[in-house]
């Protein structure tokens, strides 16, 4: 199920249809910074992109040209007071202590062992400097910052990490292979003949997990989250999860209690505009064509990307509706004001973001916010 709280809508189509699934977009306000944020700087430094309109179809306040959503769009009865059961709006023990170590494990270390040898599958920290006929190339030493491998992984050339197996950290020996013909990442070194000086460094052991105290609170997560005291984070994790829950729960009520008569074919024509435009963007950012870049992620063509998701767009310009049945019966109007608050624009990066998008496409996005704050604002406990 989707969620109606859609804020990253661009991205949150392409990914989402490219992974194959229908999973949500994220629903809090930072996903619309961080996209607007993004767009901002390659905007302003892309030298060629594409000419695209996001806000075709769309009135200047974001609404869809000619269409009251209204007349499609049957709301529940309680959408303005959804009941809210128990279990969302409280955290389990369960859920904390799952978000509390996947926190811990981003400060996770290994062991380092120096006194065994190496063994195939062991993951192993090396250096090395490439050379050919004597002459070191371009690209081809860890320059002494250490590089994780795995033993016997065909991930380098040839059998480079095949040859490292049997050593011990601390030894220094020549590693020997052919660069394959063709090879694209440097088309110089294609065939030849490369020696690698490698340096086992260690072998990585069991993983250590910090100790949570107040004082790794306070040094590792204070400046990311403001907590200072294990009692802080617990608490703040519990509060997030329950927005979370709130949200999830909410998004998936109103679209699945809402009744959606019929979908105009021109709100389906703006979902494909909408995935069609985003890749052609991301396309020029990386100087390719467009088909070119959905063919490096598996896929064949805009065409056949369309095809292949015909129901994950019908679904969702039904919402699109659904989320603008909700601003129209809310009366929510939207102010530029509104647009950089909740996208965390400046003056400035407010201007880079119309030039791609439109003021239409950012007041829609903005408005889609504030239904959905709308709707968690006026919810009761059950």
């Amino acid at each position: 199920m989707k969620k109606l709280l859609n804020f990253s809508l661009v991205l949150a189509l392409c990914a989402g249809m490219l992974a194959g699934c229908t999973g949500a977009a994220s629903s809090s306000s930072s996903s619309s910074s961080s996209s607007a944020s993004s767009v901002a700087s390659s905007s302003s430094e892309s030298t060629s992109a594409p000419e695209v309109d996001f806000s075709a179809g769309l009135t200047a306040d974001g609404s869809f040209e000619g269409i009251t959503a209204l007349d499609y769009v049957t709301l529940p009865e309680d959408y303005d007071h959804i009941s809210l059961p128990a279990d969302v709006t409280t955290a389990s023990d369960e859920d904390i202590q799952t978000k509390v170590d996947s926190l811990l494990a981003g400060f996770a270390t290994y062991e380092q062992l120096t006194d065994v040898e190496v063994k195939e599958g062991d993951t192993v920290n090396i250096d090395y400097v490439g050379s050919v006929d004597g002459v070191e190339f371009d690209g081809g030493s860890t320059q002494g910052n250490g590089t994780n491998v795995v033993a016997g992984s065909t991930n380098y050339i040839d059998d480079f990490l095949t040859q490292i197996i049997g050593h011990k950290p601390g030894e220094t020996f020549d590693v020997n292979v052919t660069f394959p013909d063709p090879y694209e990442n440097n088309p110089d070194l294609a065939g030849k003949d490369a020696v690698f000086k490698t340096t086992i460094n260690y072998v990585q052991g069991e993983e250590i997990q910090p100790e949570l105290t107040d004082d790794f609170v306070n040094e590792n997560l204070n400046s990311t989250y403001g907590w200072t005291t294990v009692e802080e984070m617990r608490a703040g994790i519990a509060t997030d999860l329950i927005e979370s829950q709130r949200s999830n729960y909410v998004a998936e009520y109103i679209v699945e209690n809402s009744q959606v008569s019929d979908v105009p074919e021109s709100v389906i024509t703006f979902v494909k505009n909408t995935i069609s435009n985003t890749y052609q963007v991301m396309a020029s950012q990386y100087g390719m064509d467009v088909n070119d870049l959905l063919s490096s992620m598996g896929v064949g063509s805009l065409d056949e990307l369309m095809e292949s998701n015909q129901e994950d767009i019908r679904e969702e310009a039904e919402q699109l509706l659904i989320q603008q049945a909700v601003a129209e019966k809310a009366a929510i109007e939207v102010t530029k004001e509104d647009v950089m608050s909740m996208a965390g624009l400046t003056e400035e990066t407010y201007q880079q973001v119309m030039e791609v998008y439109g003021e239409p496409y950012m007041y829609m996005t903005t408005r889609t916010n504030l239904a959905g704050e709308y709707l968690l604002d006026n919810t009761v406990e059950a």
